[in-house]
């Protein structure tokens, strides 16, 4: 295993992908709903009229077009491409309680979506500001703002870069309290969260290219609008240096870790690492690894504590089309692991990961950039369509026009005060075809928060134990080249293993159809049924949504 810095922090960083392309947009968005349900933050596709952007278009039509459009004709360095969103919804119970009141909610939603692939900087920005207005409770009537922003800027040529991101959208306040699937519910379970990031770093080579060397800082700061819920600031420096050995198929590695973590209604945290790694090549597709090494932590106690760490693992990719990888280590809290499995069919794919570390922001929180769901898209389309714009932009339109956000869970997350140990657990499945496609996901979470002994517990989850499961699916059905059919459905647990009266689900079941109604304007209409069992506040709503899309 090819082993790179394992850290702690909340961050990822992926590779950028901007996709270029020619025309108008062609959004299939079923509703607000759909992209909260899927993923929090409106997304946005990027739009085209070409063949090459309708689902179920052939493998030679759509190389055909990547031919015609975008190998042929310079691609613009900059594309600037403003909407706006409007959107009548209906809905029994507005205010989401056992005394329905129906209500007629109005959304307006400027957006705007930036993409930049210059030999520079790459990087796709989308934000959206949507106002609600409601017809018999104007009280609530709100502004919410929507951004998912990534990028990458090379400063100095193959050595310097800088990654930044910022993501803004509703966040679950606490497990417990009342779950929804679309921010037009009147909820004050919600708040609005916004990080931003940036991630400088340097990269290369000393004595030839006997040692390579990796250095970056991650900041990132995040706030929330509820008063109740901390605001949290992120330092962190990550380095390696790594090596070949007189061995041809031993490699090695040392990585450092320094973080400091601030909650602005708790205390600090301060951990340091530092550990050694060891790589060698059974075979050509077989690759084992072992750990060693210590941190320094101030998480479970006042005073920082010294604690040994050693890890194992593999990785081993029999085919280009199947990965089966996997870390485990030795931490302060127990064992931690990284495993990631995965196979790709000719029309389908699987994947499952199951990743436990410690957390510091909310499993709700969304890392910018496209998202597993996408990824497994982009590496079962490859071969199909070899250009990598041509192939962004067909699947941004697929997964659009099916209502699934690339960065989808089945469970919402929630907001937390102090660092927890998380375990994640995640499989998806994605069938494709030539006019049906099919989307699985299932989520396990299991949030433990690190207490010091004699603290004060988390009052936004009074158990120390969260358990949070999801299983979502999605069909989509292309009628036409121009209209589509999806249905969903939804369902979500939070469990309290100390405490089952706290224990809440939630399910949701969906239908919409979307068309584009003409060259700039895309309709769609949804119809939902939600229903959500607590013993505090328990609900069940029918909703129904049409929305018209122009784009300029």
């Amino acid at each position: 295993m090819d082993i790179r810095l394992l850290t702690d922090t909340a961050m990822k960083n992926k590779p950028v992908r901007v996709a270029s392309t020619s025309g108008i947009v062609f959004f299939c968005l079923t509703s607000v709903a759909a992209a909260q349900q899927y993923g929090g933050a409106f997304v946005t596709p990027i739009f085209s009229t070409t063949n090459a952007n309708i689902p179920g278009g052939t493998a030679s039509s759509l190389q055909a077009n990547a031919e015609n459009n975008l190998d042929t004709q310079p691609q613009p360095e900059w594309r600037i491409v403003p909407r706006l969103r409007w959107t009548e919804y209906l809905t029994d119970n507005v205010n989401l309680s056992t005394q329905k009141e129906s209500d007629i909610v109005t959304t307006l939603a400027p957006g705007i979506r930036v993409n930049a692939n210059t030999a520079k900087l790459k990087m796709a920005l989308d934000y959206e500001l949507v106002g609600y207005a409601y017809a018999n409770n104007s009280e609530y009537n709100k502004f919410q703002n929507y951004l998912n922003a990534y990028g990458t800027l090379e400063a100095i040529e193959n050595w310097f870069f800088v990654d930044f991101s910022g993501y803004v959208s509703q966040q679950m306040i606490s497990p417990f309290g009342t779950q929804s699937v679309s921010n037009a519910s009147i909820n004050n379970n919600r708040a609005q969260t916004q990080t931003y990031a940036i991630s400088p770093y340097i990269r290369g080579q000393l004595g030839g290219d006997v040692v390579e060397y990796f250095l970056r800082y991650n900041g990132s700061t995040t706030t929330t609008s509820n008063g109740s819920v901390s605001d949290v600031t992120l330092s962190q420096w990550i380095g390696q240096i790594r090596g070949g050995t007189p061995f041809r198929n031993l490699t090695w590695a040392i990585d450092g870790n320094q973080q400091n973590t601030d909650y602005s209604l708790g205390r600090d945290y301060d951990d340091q690492r530092l550990r050694a790694v060891l790589n060698y090549r059974l075979l050509p597709q077989l690759m084992v690894s072992g750990s060693g090494g210590q941190e320094r932590n101030n998480y479970i106690t006042i005073d920082n504590e010294s604690y040994d760490t050693y890890g194992y693992g593999l990785d081993w990719r029999p085919t280009e089309r199947t990965v089966v990888a996997g870390f485990k280590e030795k931490r302060f809290f127990g064992w931690g692991h990284n495993v990631n499995l995965s196979h790709r069919f000719p029309t389908s794919s699987i994947q499952y990961t199951d990743v436990e570390n410690v957390a510091f922001l909310s499993s709700g929180y969304t890392t910018p950039a496209q998202g597993s769901i996408y990824d497994q898209y982009d590496a079962l389309l490859t071969n199909q369509i070899p250009d990598p714009a041509a192939r962004a932009a067909y699947i941004n339109n697929l997964l659009n026009q099916a209502g699934i956000s690339p960065n989808s869970s089945a469970v919402y997350g929630y907001l937390n005060n102090r660092p927890q140990v998380r375990r994640t657990q995640q499989l998806s499945l994605v069938l494709y075809g030539a006019r049906n496609t099919l989307t699985f996901r299932g989520t396990r979470i299991t949030d433990e928060t690190l207490t010091v002994a004699g603290g004060v517990s988390n009052p936004l989850s009074p158990n120390s134990k969260v358990v949070q499961t999801g299983y979502s699916v999605i069909f989509a059905h292309r009628l036409t080249p121009l209209t589509s059919l999806n249905a969903g459905a939804l369902y979500q647990t939070s469990d309290a293993p100390s405490n089952s009266s706290l224990n809440t689900d939630l399910t949701m079941f969906q239908v919409g159809v979307s068309s584009q109604l003409g060259a700039k304007t895309v309709g769609a209409i949804t119809a939902r049924r939600s229903i959500y069992s607590s013993n505090s506040n328990p609900y069940n709503e029918n909703a129904l949504s049409a929305s018209l899309i122009f784009s300029f």
